[in-house]
C-alpha cells in the first residue's frame, strides 16, 4: 500500500506512459480476459463484423489501461485536479432538486470513469455524497478505496446496508449513487428482474426500480462520456420523478434502456471483463 500511495503521486503524463504499457502487456501479450471480452462484444453486436468488434475490444482495453491509472491516482489527487477533469454539463438538474426537502437517487454504470465522476460529485454538487459499494475480497485494497472514495466527502455504503441505510437517509437531503448493472449474486430470486438488454436475456437487480417507490424520491440517470484522455463530462437524466405507482418498473426499464444508449455511443468505455451473462433464467 505504501508503494500504491507513492506511485499514485507522479504526474499524470507518466501514469499514462503507465498505462500505455499496461495495453501493450493486457492486450497483446497476456490478453486479460480476451475471449470474455470477445464474447460479450459478438452477442451484444450481432451486426458488427469482426474487424469492428476486434477495434472496440482494442479500445476497451486501452480506456481499461487508463482507468487503472486514473484509480491509481484517485488516493492521491487533489480536489483541483479532479474539478478540472470532471465537468457536469447540467448540474442545475441537482440544484433544482435540492430545493425540495428530498434525497435524490442518481443510477450510474460502468462506464470510464465512474470513480472520478464520484470525487468530482463529492466536490461541485450541492448534495452529501453515499455511494453504495461491493465489499472487495482484498481487505487492505477495500480500505483504501473506503478512505479514497470518502476523502472529498462522499460516505460509502455497504450494498449489504443499502435498503435499510437508503430509507433511513431519505428525508435528509442527500444524493445516492449505485451503479445498476452489475451481475444479481441469485440468492433470491425474487431479487431479480430479467429484461432484454444488449439483444440478451439478462438479469438485473430490483433495488433500484424499488428504492424511489419506498423512498418517494426523484431518480436520475449519469451519463459519463470522454471528450479526450483524462476528461470526463458527466450529464444527468430523469427516469422518474413521484409519485409512483405501486410495483411498477418503469425506472428500472428506462434506467436499462439508457445503459444501453450509452453503451451503444461510446462501446469501448464499458466493462466488457466482467461475466455480465453467466447467469441465465431458468
Amino acid at each position: 500500500m505504501f508503494l500504491v500511495k507513492i506511485l499514485s503521486r507522479l504526474p499524470m503524463p507518466i501514469l499514462y506512459a503507465f498505462a500505455d504499457f499496461l495495453f501493450v502487456l493486457a492486450y497483446h501479450i497476456v490478453g486479460y480476459r480476451k475471449k470474455v471480452v470477445m464474447n460479450n462484444l459478438k452477442n451484444s453486436f450481432p451486426e458488427k463484423d469482426e474487424k469492428e468488434l476486434k477495434q472496440i475490444s482494442k479500445g476497451f482495453y486501452l480506456h481499461l489501461s487508463n482507468f487503472a491509472v486514473e484509480v491509481l491516482k484517485s488516493f492521491t489527487i487533489s480536489a483541483e485536479e479532479i474539478n478540472k477533469r470532471i465537468k457536469f454539463v447540467n448540474i442545475e438538474v441537482v440544484e433544482e432538486h435540492y430545493k425540495t426537502e428530498k434525497s435524490l437517487l442518481v443510477l450510474a454504470t460502468h462506464q470510464f470513469n465512474w470513480e472520478w465522476a464520484l470525487l468530482a460529485g463529492c466536490l461541485q454538487l450541492p448534495y452529501p455524497v453515499d455511494v453504495i459499494y461491493q465489499k472487495l475480497s482484498n481487505d487492505n485494497f477495500d480500505d483504501l478505496m473506503f478512505k479514497t472514495r470518502s476523502k472529498f466527502g462522499g460516505t460509502p455504503i455497504k450494498k449489504g446496508d443499502a435498503l435499510r441505510e437508503i430509507i433511513r437517509r431519505s428525508r435528509q437531503k442527500r444524493l445516492i449513487v449505485i451503479n445498476g448493472d452489475q451481475t444479481p449474486p441469485g440468492r433470491v430470486k425474487s431479487d431479480i428482474y430479467w429484461a432484454e438488454f444488449l439483444y440478451q436475456d439478462t438479469p438485473f437487480y430490483k433495488g433500484p426500480g424499488i428504492i424511489p417507490v419506498k423512498t418517494n424520491i426523484p431518480v436520475l440517470f449519469l451519463k459519463i462520456t470522454s471528450p479526450k484522455r483524462g476528461y470526463y463530462e458527466v450529464e444527468f437524466k430523469t427516469l422518474g420523478e413521484p409519485p409512483y405507482e405501486k410495483d411498477t418498473t418503469e425506472i428500472l426499464d428506462r434506467y436499462i434502456t439508457e445503459t444501453e444508449n450509452q453503451i451503444k455511443e461510446n462501446p469501448s468505455y464499458w466493462l466488457w471483463s466482467h461475466k455480465r451473462w453467466k447467469r441465465k433464467r431458468e
